[in-house]
């Protein structure tokens, strides 16, 4: 960390510490259960996953009052496994060159099973293992020797251990969570600020949310309630970074192959994380402070500019995050400070300040319209960052919409969303419409298309042929 940025971090962490105090002495007073309803404050001893859930929409769960009898064929574990048959089918592409790969019609054709299973030791301890395996039938089908090495190796079939923790009360204000997990910061539906711990599957963009995007890494995360306040602590020591298209894939932005890609030593350099979350009536805040690899990858090139690896920058955030309910409004903001931004056309590093500020409607039945902006200011910024390889704006900005409805009881759920690049909204677009419909109880389909838009930015420019209709089949057992 730089000594400039000390002295950025070191003034909010005293303006943390006053906010809490101002907060915690003022609660008495401002009755803020009379003026925000929607939201009700949970017990200090509740887990991180529940203290998100509180402001995402979910119904609060019942709580089991009397837990001290238990039946005699009462299990401890379960075990589920998903199952999904998912498709899609390239109509936008033109007809290749005679030496490039036929992208047209059949993209995908995947098999994918995900079993979970679940151990509870105690009342207070319990563990959680998983793993993902799929195989992709439409490279044998169009002909494998039709794709890149690249392409097959990254595509074609996988087998991964998901999530995989041990979790358990070490205190009645003190929780541990010891394993593969998935760490979510940040108030965002779409844009990605504060959330910086996981990084995301890239392999298709566009194509699913956020939040089936994040892959889990292995960290130790201790989290400490005191009143309306949760301390987290963590310590990441398993490096992993965004899996990105393939080269000789349809969704690769570059007709030459990048050089070797860099990667820090995780056993020496783990990344470290810090957050103190506060829930309140009708509202809640939260402040970040991680020192964590940056996910995506910078070029180095030498003077005559010829590209000679891929590296990952160190970087340090400090970070905020509120949402405050008014009635059917969820008005929600984050920003960051990240230093450490390393470009192939500068020696330096630069800091950057991204603000985010969005909204959440809910006052239709079974219905929520979100709306979301971000700016990304580069400071100190150098002209030279805006040519190839770096293609980097001062400001960048970002546009997301998303509807969602249930309908028919529930069975049936539409998602609509929007995404706009640039801060004059000339950096292109993409828009998806899904309709998941459930058949029967854990049998659903999904059927859905995407519309890519050109524009300035370099990856939605290279890929607006990609436009594809797609269907999930999904049945858990």
């Amino acid at each position: 960390m730089t000594s400039g940025f000390k002295g950025v971090v070191s003034t909010p962490i005293l303006f943390i510490f006053l906010q809490i105090s101002a907060i915690n002495a003022a609660e008495d007073e401002l009755k803020l259960d009379d003026l925000i309803q929607g939201f009700e404050e949970t017990s200090p001893t509740n887990s991180q996953d529940n203290i998100d859930d509180l402001l995402q929409g979910f119904e609060d769960t019942p709580q089991i009052i009397n837990q001290t009898k238990q039946t005699p064929t009462a299990k401890n574990w379960s075990l589920v496994t998903l199952s999904s048959l998912s498709g899609s089918y390239n109509y936008q592409h033109q007809a290749p060159a005679a030496d490039e790969t036929d992208y047209r019609g059949l993209s995908r054709l995947k098999f994918k099973i995900q079993p979970e299973f679940r151990y509870k030791f105690t009342p207070k301890w319990d563990s959680v293992i998983s793993a993902s395996a799929f195989y992709d039938f439409a490279y044998s089908i169009n002909g494998r020797s039709d794709y890149t090495s690249e392409t097959l190796d990254r595509y074609e079939s996988e087998l991964e251990l998901r999530e995989a923790y041990l979790r358990g009360t070490v205190q009645s204000s003190l929780d541990i969570k010891l394993g593969r997990q998935i760490v979510v910061w940040g108030k965002s539906d779409s844009i990605r600020v504060v959330d910086v711990l996981n990084p995301l599957d890239f392999r298709e963009p566009g194509m699913v949310d956020i939040e089936d995007l994040r892959l889990p890494v292995s960290m130790l995360k201790t989290d400490y309630y005191f009143k309306q306040w949760n301390l987290s602590t963590i310590i990441i020591p398993e490096i992993r970074f965004n899996k990105m298209p393939a080269y000789g894939s349809d969704f690769y932005v570059s007709e030459n192959q990048q050089p070797t890609e860099i990667k820090p030593d995780h056993i020496r350099d783990p990344e470290f994380a810090l957050a103190l979350e506060g829930i309140f009536s009708g509202w809640d805040l939260s402040f970040y402070l991680a020192r964590y690899y940056d996910d995506q990858t910078h070029m180095i090139v030498n003077e005559n500019n010829k590209p000679i690896r891929m590296e990952h920058s160190h970087l340090s955030m400090l970070g905020m995050a509120s949402n405050v309910a008014l009635g059917d409004w969820l008005i929600k903001t984050e920003a960051a400070l990240i230093d450490g931004l390393e470009f192939a056309k500068s020696d330096n590093s630069f800091r950057r300040a991204d603000l985010l500020l969005g909204v959440d409607y809910a006052g239709f039945t079974d219905q929520t319209i979100t709306l979301e902006a971000v700016n990304r200011h580069l400071l100190n910024y150098d002209n030279a960052l805006s040519q190839s390889p770096d293609q980097t704006k001062e400001n960048e900005g970002q546009i997301t919409f998303r509807y969602s409805g249930a309908f028919l009881r529930d069975k049936l759920q539409i998602i609509a969303t929007a995404s706009i690049l640039g801060t004059d909204l000339d950096g292109g677009a993409f828009y998806r419409g899904s309709a998941e419909y459930e058949i029967a109880n854990a049998t659903s389909i999904t059927l859905g298309g995407i519309v890519y838009q050109s524009g300035e930015n370099f990856l939605l420019e290279n890929i607006a042929q990609n436009d594809r209709v797609f269907f999930d089949f999904r049945y858990s057992f």
